[in-house]
């Protein structure tokens, strides 16, 4: 299946029906009342990402996505039926944009995730919404929405763990196919690869990366040498690059030094960001190059090339050296989608206080409450007394300024003593008898 890794395509959202204008009519209902019904929604357009799909091959030709109108509204109080929405199903790492404004509407990375790019109109309102109790016979209504138009560019970047980056014919398609189950073309001539090739990497039974592999790039991409940088916006999602070098080319008179350097600069050009991602050198074909003169050609790139990260030395023919190589990458890969947390020693936390217990009310809690509530009113008695006397003394009453505090208190405790003298005198003392209920004598 070729490759496409960009599209552009309109899509429209359906229009809302329009609400309709009707009167109920029946027989002895001379007055039935509006019963014009709203119209229904129009369809919308979702996108969902769909990780069977790894082209944009079915938007090349299918341009025009238009979802269907509401139906417009009954009498009767019958509404319209609502469209139905259209779905469109793309691969995993799709960008969405505007293609006026260049705004990312949608960014589709989650498998089965709908996202809504155009929403259908709703539906207008038929006359039984104006009905009031001084609007009784309405006719107006209104016509549906309309739904949103927009034409859009599709971009496929590949989600990938570990990307791979060097010149043409560097092994890079033999390397994915030593580690994982890809199968991509294999030649002994540039340029054989022509689009990315995805691979998935088993370390262990529940232990794997994707390893992407995109077209070499060769001094003068940016002005359109090779491939250009067309396939490397496929590689700013990846989380480390593998930078491979041939270092038994077939021309003696390559540099692999210059080459690697020129692979750089080309990188920097393109995106700042791409060029800030960690990078390994994976010096590759050692298999091609005697024994004996294996380190002292390594040691003399690593010199010339001025290279102060991780080298891994590999053949990817022979899978020598490809072991560690995918170790240290999912070592790499695993700690940064997950970062370590520490493990912190028991044995010198600060001790947790212990939390406090459920209150129970007791005979002895209940009368310290009672105490305390006693004290609280014979203050508050005291307060009261000392502001009545405050406000005496305010008012300049002289005969009751000169009465001094015991007099008033022995007066206020008479008063209370006769007052409860008469109550208990009104309490003994017999009813009197009515003389007519007398017996007789």
């Amino acid at each position: 299946m070729k490759f496409v890794d960009e599209a552009t395509i309109d899509i429209a959202a359906g229009n809302g029906g329009a609400g309709c204008a009707s009167f109920r009519r029946e027989k002895f209902l001379p007055f039935g009342g509006p019963d014009g019904g709203d119209g229904g929604r129009g369809g919308s357009v979702y996108a969902v990402a769909d990780r069977n799909l790894n082209t944009l091959i079915d938007y090349r030709y299918a341009r025009r996505h238009e979802a269907r109108n509401g139906e417009a509204g009954r009498g009767s109080d019958q509404f319209g039926a609502a469209a139905e929405d259209i779905v469109l199903r793309m691969p995993v790492g799709t960008i969405v944009r505007d293609l006026e404004t260049d705004e990312v509407i949608a960014e589709l990375l989650e498998h089965d995730e709908p996202v809504i790019l155009a929403k259908g109109g709703d539906g207008g309102f038929g006359n039984i919404h104006f009905k009031t109790s001084t609007n009784r016979a309405p006719r107006q209504k209104t016509p549906g929405w309309p739904g949103e138009v927009k034409k859009v560019k599709l971009e496929l970047r590949v989600l990938a763990d570990v990307g791979l980056l060097g010149q043409p014919n560097a092994g890079k398609s033999t390397l994915i196919a030593a580690v994982s189950n890809a199968r991509p073309k294999i030649a002994d001539y540039p340029f054989t690869t022509l689009h990315p090739n995805l691979g998935v990497v088993r370390v262990a039974p529940e232990k794997s990366f994707v390893i992407a592999d995109i077209p070499g790039l060769i001094e003068g991409a940016a002005e359109g040498a090779g491939l250009g940088h067309r396939f490397l916006r496929h590689l700013q999602r990846t989380r480390v690059l593998l930078h491979v070098v041939d270092l038994a080319p077939f021309n003696p008179d390559v540099d692999p030094v210059a080459e690697a350097k020129a692979i750089v600069k080309e990188l920097q050009k393109y995106d700042q960001t791409l060029y800030d991602k960690p990078r390994w050198l994976v010096l590759n074909k050692l298999d091609m190059v005697p024994t004996d003169e294996r380190a002292a050609r390594v040691k003399d790139f690593i010199k010339r090339y001025k290279w102060k990260g991780p080298v891994f030395e590999i053949s990817a023919l022979t899978r020598e050296g490809c072991e560690p190589l995918i170790r240290a990458i999912y070592e790499h890969v695993a700690s940064i989608k997950a970062p370590p947390v520490d493990d912190p020693d028991v044995r010198f936390d600060e001790p947790v206080p212990e939390a406090p217990k459920a209150f129970q009310e007791t005979r002895a809690t209940r009368a310290a409450k009672a105490k305390v509530v006693k004290l609280a009113k014979e203050a508050k008695a005291a307060s009261e007394a000392s502001q009545a006397d405050e406000a005496i003394e305010a008012t300049g009453d002289e005969a009751a300024a000169k009465t001094p505090k015991t007099t008033r208190a022995t007066n206020t405790a008479k008063a209370s003593k006769t007052a409860k003298g008469k109550k208990a005198d009104k309490a003994e003392k017999a009813p009197e008898r009515d003389p007519r209920f007398d017996p007789a004598s």
